[in-house]
């Protein structure tokens, strides 16, 4: 899938949004053998992708909504196992910026 991504969605630079699901090293029961951590490598090599990786669930929706507004290609990284709340709801949350 990797190169229909950087062939039909990074170098055109279309409106794409893709999320990646049991991300990390971190995924519970699946094990070691299905761990991903070579995804946010990938994404970041990509022209124009804008490469997303939320630190809880309040981010995690915040960063699903700037997503959806943003224009051109975003990958969203999300884990699996359920993780502490580190952000308020109400924390602001900006595409390019780190809190």
């Amino acid at each position: 899938a990797y190169d229909q991504i950087r062939m039909s969605v990074a170098y055109p630079g279309m409106n794409v949004k893709l999320v990646g699901s049991h991300a990390g090293i971190s995924i519970g029961e699946d094990g070691a053998s299905q761990m991903g951590i070579e995804d946010v490598a990938l994404a970041c090599s990509l022209p124009g992708m804008t490469v997303i990786v939320p630190a809880d669930a309040n981010s995690a929706r915040k960063a699903t909504r700037a997503m959806l507004e943003h224009q051109g290609p975003v990958y969203l990284r999300c884990g699996r196992i359920e993780v502490p709340e580190i952000y308020a709801a109400d924390a602001p949350f900006q595409i390019g910026k780190a809190n």
